[in-house]
């Protein structure tokens, strides 16, 4: 619902007529209520007035019907006795209802109550004694003359009470009926000057709208836009003449025509007819308007509803613009915009905007693609966050200065790219001023230099390092025992350091311009022109030129000379040659001392390998004596013992047959003792050959050497599967792991059933075996020497053995350029780590 406005004279002036005539209704309302109450109060004093007389006059009639009776003593007195003396109680009760207001008058009804009552007692009692045939004493006809007083002068007093209230109610009720026709008068008066007032305003309202209409019309009339008010069927009520104009259709025709009738649009995109916009009331679009003639133009149109205020519609009013010559200034600046953007982005550097303060407004969003900063980030000072912050103290600084003064900027520094990648850039800016001299705006440009700036920092720094290397080849020339110079293209010598000058015998800037020939030691001096030239023509090194001369202080001393040539090119031309001239006198006599010495060691090799042949042979021929010399007797003593034994045991006492016992247990551990022996001794004299060796076949071999052990001691072996390769010696490495597991059987507590667990892995070049057992263990101080020969940790009745064949394990390791390790174990016993290389 439209809100009501206050929008016109007549408007203000209705409302304000229609809220004086209210209020004055209101107060003559007011008055006629006052005087009807005031006409009540009137009529209700007399109520009481009459009420009193009726009382009285009840009373009255009491008396002459009893004075009747009393004096002719008919029946028909008392009758109306009787209804005169039940009649005044009950009027005397609505007579104080009457007066229930009037406090005063409440006060006097009890008195007058009383003497009434006791009036009509008095006459009841006066006629009983009648009846009775008594006759009234005079006494009692005075009280009664007394009470008849009473009741008139309460009565008067009633009364009088009342006629002053009557006379007040009657004053008041006229007063409010004067106030009545005064007020109605006055809102007579009212009514009329509120009409009359409303007509001249509504004149004056009509006559200002029809000057604002004529106004409006003169308006739209002159405008510079199409105009066309239509009523709500559609049909054109107004064209201005810009309208007519566009429409090509003259005022006189277009009025009373349909909208469609005199607007002819087409899509601006497509050409397609469109209809009349006025159903998008409030819009503006851009559309070809064609004319009568033909002619068509751009025009933006909108349209909104005629709609009075809190009305409904009662037409359209639709204006229009054209544009065609504004849409072609457009279109040629759009593509020129799309142009200059076009080719800015094209460029590689990033445009970018400050203020006069030097704070940047405006920037590409190359640079907001290069570093990731948000479009507002980057504004005012935000373009520092991402400047390094070794360069950052600096560049503010320039631009500061520039801002300051004037001047252009120009600073290269690093920024942090969205890659985090630090990347050289360098800034630049002028500033623009107007028409007074005054700065109106900074326009600058940031390319990326990294590549350049590297190249130049990379050639900074190779420059430096050339100029150190430098220094140090220039420390080097004068200080290497090599002597070094340089002839030019003319077989002139230009440099040369102070070895060379030493050599030549001469001093070094006498040696300056001189041939080479001159100046090298003969007879290198005298080829030295003919090996230039052929450097120089073939553009080829000499190097390792020998030859021998004689010195210039001792022509009897021979010096060894070794001597280089090395043509020095630039972009294929040959600018001269360096002569490189070592004395090898030294190095020549240690050759042929060291030649001599060779021949030396080559006879003392041949006289030691002949030694260690004997020594061989001789250790064979006692591994053979040990093998059947040693073992022979020891077999003879073990046979005859255990003949003893068996054939004349019964014959013997206990003690000798304990002594023959022990003789053969002896023979058994040195037989075993040998054995083992010459296992050791085969060990380190036999030549090995290593090859591809798979640990799990060597535990194939020594379960089944130990098979008899390992069933008799009820021992539990948990042998892992995937057993590394390993590069070694078979038979040698059956050898080491039966000795390892037939300990690790033995050496258990009594009682204990061995436990041994067996495992591998494979650590990159080298492989590593564990054997864990259960047994009693070995105490780390012990851990090194029990690898020794004969080394025993307990006696032969507890743990029976020979002592060797941890021996024969660590060097049978040795020899496949292996090793072995004791460890602890965490459920106790000890565990054997073997490492060994890993098979290919």
């Amino acid at each position: 619902m439209n809100r009501f406005k206050l929008r016109t004279p007549v408007t203000i002036a209705t409302i304000a007529s229609l809220l004086v005539l209210g209020v004055a209704l209101v107060f003559l309302a007011r008055g006629v209520k006052d005087q009807s109450e005031s006409w009540e109060r009137v009529v209700h004093t007399h109520k009481v007035l009459e009420q009193v007389q009726s009382i009285l006059t009840l009373t009255s009639e009491a008396e002459a019907a009893q004075r009747g009776f009393l004096l002719t003593e008919n029946d028909a007195f008392v009758a109306t006795y009787r209804q005169a003396r039940g009649a005044v109680l009950p009027q005397i009760r609505a007579l104080q209802e009457l007066t229930r207001d009037n406090p005063r008058q409440q006060a006097a009804l009890p008195p007058f109550e009383d003497a009434v009552r006791m009036r009509m007692e008095m006459l009841e009692r006066v006629m009983q004694e009648r009846r009775a045939g008594k006759l009234a004493d005079t006494q009692m006809l005075e009280s009664g003359r007394l009470l008849k007083q009473r009741i008139l002068a309460h009565a008067q007093r009633i009364g009088t009470e009342e006629q002053r209230l009557l006379r007040e109610r009657q004053a008041r009720a006229e007063a409010g009926r004067r106030n009545l026709i005064l007020a109605a008068a006055t809102t007579s008066a009212i009514a009329v000057v509120l009409i009359v007032v409303l007509w001249i305003v509504s004149s004056r309202d009509a006559a200002r709208l029809l000057s604002e209409r004529a106004r409006l019309d003169a308006t739209l009339r002159s405008m510079s836009d199409g105009v066309i008010a239509t009523d709500l069927q559609g049909r054109v009520e107004l064209i201005n003449p810009v309208a007519q104009a566009l429409t090509g259709t003259p005022e006189g025709r277009a009025i009373g025509m349909p909208l469609d009738g005199v607007l002819r649009m087409r899509d601006q995109e497509s050409g397609a007819a469109i209809g009349v916009p006025a159903e998008r009331a409030g819009t503006a679009a851009a559309v070809l308007l064609s004319s009568e003639e033909g002619r068509e133009h751009v025009v933006e149109m909108s349209a909104a509803p005629i709609r009075p205020p809190g009305g409904k519609a009662t037409g359209t009013v639709l204006m229009f613009r054209d544009v065609t010559e504004r849409r072609a200034r457009e279109r040629a600046l759009a593509e020129s915009e799309a142009n200059n953007r076009y080719t800015i982005e094209l460029n590689p550097q990033i445009p970018w905007k400050a203020t006069v303060d030097g704070r940047i407004n405006d920037i590409s969003d190359r640079w907001i693609a290069l570093t990731g900063q948000g479009h507002d980030g980057v504004l005012g000072d935000g373009w520092s966050e991402v400047v390094h912050p070794g360069d950052l103290p600096a560049m503010s600084a320039a631009w500061t200065h520039s801002v300051a003064t004037g001047e252009p900027y120009d600073f290269e520094h690093r920024i942090r790219t969205a890659g985090g990648e630090m990347r050289w850039m360098r800034s630049r800016a002028m500033p623009r001023r107007g028409e007074g001299g005054a700065i109106v705006a900074w326009y600058g440009f940031t390319e990326d230099i990294h590549a350049r700036k590297e190249s130049e920092l990379a050639l900074v720094r190779r420059e430096a390092e050339l100029n150190g290397k430098l220094a140090q080849i220039e420390a080097i020339y004068h200080a290497v025992p090599v002597g070094l110079g340089f002839v030019d293209a003319q077989l002139r010598l230009v440099e040369l350091n102070d070895a060379l000058a030493e050599a030549a015998g001469r001093a070094k800037q006498a040696c300056v311009g001189m041939a080479p020939s001159q100046v090298l030691p003969a007879p290198l001096g005298e080829r030295a022109d003919a090996l230039l030239a052929q450097v120089l023509r073939e553009r080829q090194q000499l190097s390792g030129l020998e030859f021998s001369s004689g010195t210039a202080c001792m022509p009897g001393q021979q010096r060894d000379w070794l001597a280089s040539f090395y043509p020095v090119m630039d972009e294929a031309q040959v600018q001269g040659v360096v002569v490189a001239l070592l004395e090898v006198t030294q190095i020549k006599a240690a050759q042929r001392a060291l030649i001599e010495a060779n021949r030396l060691l080559e006879q003392r090799v041949e006289e030691r390998t002949a030694q260690i042949a004997d020594a061989n042979a001789e250790l064979r021929a006692f591994a053979h004596t040990v093998a059947h010399d040693l073992r022979a007797p020891l077999r003879n003593v073990e046979g005859f013992a255990t003949a003893l034994l068996e054939d004349e045991a019964e014959r013997m006492s206990a003690d000798g047959q304990m002594f023959a016992g022990r003789i053969v247990a002896a023979v058994v551990r040195m037989d075993q003792l040998i054995t083992d022996l010459l296992a050791y001794s085969r060990l380190s004299r036999t030549e090995m050959r290593l090859e591809r060796v798979d640990l799990g076949q060597v535990m194939k071999s020594v379960l089944r050497d130990l098979e008899s052990q390992v069933r008799d001691s009820g021992a539990q072996l948990l042998i892992a599967p995937g057993l590394p390769a390993v590069r070694g010696n078979g038979a040698i490495l059956v050898q080491v792991l039966v000795n390892l597991v037939s300990n690790a059987i033995k050496f258990v507590a009594p009682g204990v059933v061995p436990r041994i667990e067996i495992s591998g892995t494979r650590a990159g070049l080298a492989a590593r075996l564990s054997i864990a057992d259960n047994g009693i263990g070995i105490a780390p101080e012990h851990r090194e020497h029990v690898f020794g020969v004969f080394e025993r940790l307990h006696g032969h009745e507890r743990y029976p053995g020979t002592g060797i064949g941890l021996a024969i394990v660590k060097k049978g390791l040795e020899r496949m350029d292996g090793s072995v390790q004791i460890a602890d174990r965490e459920q106790g016993g000890t565990v054997f780590e073997l490492t060994m290389p890993a098979a290919d």
